[in-house]
This record gives structure tokens, C-alpha cells and sequence, in this order.
């Protein structure tokens, strides 16, 4: 999947919306944004993608080192709390967690229906279906929706 701005996914959502008014069909839309996503990211999720990639050798090690054994604190005026353990996610502010996370949620996409129009950006998914009959386009997202949420987060 190529990069793109919020702009390219608003644009594409509005010219389908147009074109199946055009045609006189409906539009039914499912709007996601995953809460939290960052910090719910399965770390073994990432390196099991870098693995069906087939990275291999010195990366994919640098990679688990780096998201293992992860510690932070908070800090509230001038007090620190004790440090907690960061079982799961990407480490906030660090300047690989944005690829990391976008290796794992990528794989979303893999998950809906051919037939069923989906676009990501970041942790904002929507879900899209043009038709004539609403209870058919319903039927279809659902199936696409129990499709992701079976996915391994």
C-alpha cells in the first residue's frame, strides 16, 4: 500500500459516494478509529510480519531487541512513578514505532471482502459498499467487520 495523505482517502470516499448516486445505488459506510492503537500493537504480531516477509539475519533481531523488555515511568511535576513494564505496543515518541505499527495494521486491509471498499490512514479504517438493496450492503460489512475483529492485534 502506497502512502498517502488523509486528502487521497477523503477524495476517493467522495468520488464513490458520486458516481453510485450517479448510477442510483447506496452508499453504506463504517467508520473505525482504533483506539489506542499505538500502545495495543502485538509486538509479536510485527516480527511474525517481518518473518512472512522473509526478513531475515540481523534485522528482525535488532527489531525484537529493540521492542523487548520495555520499561517507562510517569511523571507528574517533579515526581517519577515507579517504572511499568510496556508488555504490548510501540514505544511513544520513538521514531520507528510509526513503521512498526504501520507493518502490523496494514494487514487489515488483507481482511475485508473483495467486494467491499476499504481505506486506511494510520489508525482511521473505514469500511465502504455501493448497491441497491441495504440489508445485502449491511450482510456484506458485517461479514468484513467479523472478519477484523478475528484478527490477531
Amino acid at each position: 500500500m502506497a502512502f498517502e495523505k488523509t486528502i487521497d482517502h477523503l477524495i476517493r470516499f467522495e468520488s464513490g459516494i458520486r458516481e453510485a448516486f450517479a448510477r442510483k445505488k447506496q452508499v453504506l459506510a463504517v467508520f473505525f478509529d482504533l483506539e489506542k492503537a499505538y500502545d495495543t500493537t502485538w509486538k509479536h504480531g510485527i516480527l511474525m510480519v517481518l518473518y512472512d516477509s522473509n526478513f531475515r539475519g540481523r534485522l528482525p533481531t535488532f527489531i525484537q531487541n529493540f521492542l523487548s523488555d520495555r520499561h517507562f515511568r510517569v511523571k507528574s511535576d517533579a515526581q517519577l512513578s515507579d517504572p511499568y513494564i510496556q508488555e504490548n505496543g510501540v514505544p511513544q515518541g520513538s521514531i520507528l514505532s510509526p513503521m512498526f505499527f504501520n507493518l502490523k495494521i496494514n494487514n487489515i486491509m488483507k481482511s475485508v471482502s473483495n467486494n467491499v471498499n476499504a481505506s486506511l490512514f494510520v489508525d482511521d479504517f473505514a469500511l465502504y459498499i455501493e448497491g441497491k438493496h441495504l440489508k445485502h450492503l449491511e450482510r456484506t460489512v458485517q461479514l468484513s467487520i467479523n472478519k477484523v475483529q478475528k484478527m490477531d492485534w
